[in-house]
């Protein structure tokens, strides 16, 4: 009697990361801001029993600074998450993004910024696109 062969099993790996973040920004009003902080990274990618890949990213951003002339204080939070499969068949990615950037102490939140982001594409076994999808709002509140 023969044996059955095996089935192939899920693999999956899971990383975490915290690092420092730090960058400039321009608020509604104009002035350069230097922004610090720390950014939490989970990195979660599977490969299935068909061999198949499926990665997603969450990133989260919290951080201070000052505009650089007023000394005005100001915080940052963004939350990020990437999705990304690859098939036989396709090829798909899906990013978004929402941040907000907030001048503490304002008591007009024309100072403050929010942005949305969402960009997703998908590509077929040919290499054609057959979905693209963009979209980026930033507003001064």
């Amino acid at each position: 009697m023969l044996a059955k062969p095996a089935q192939a099993q899920a693999e999956t790996i899971t990383d975490k990361d915290r690092s420092t973040f730090n960058g400039f920004f321009r608020s509604c009003t104009g002035e350069d801001l230097f922004i610090e902080g720390t950014m939490h990274t989970v990195a979660h990618t599977t490969i299935d029993a068909n061999g198949e890949r499926h990665v997603k990213f969450h990133f989260n951003i919290q951080g201070q600074g000052e505009g650089e002339s007023s000394g005005d204080k100001y915080v940052f939070h963004s939350v990020s998450n990437s999705h990304q499969n690859f098939t036989e068949d396709n090829a798909n990615f899906t990013f978004s993004d929402t941040a907000r950037l907030i001048r503490q102490g304002s008591a007009t939140p024309t100072d403050d910024f929010n942005l949305i982001f969402l960009v997703h594409v998908t590509i077929n076994a040919n290499g054609e696109v057959t979905a693209d999808v963009a979209k980026f709002e930033p507003e001064c509140k």
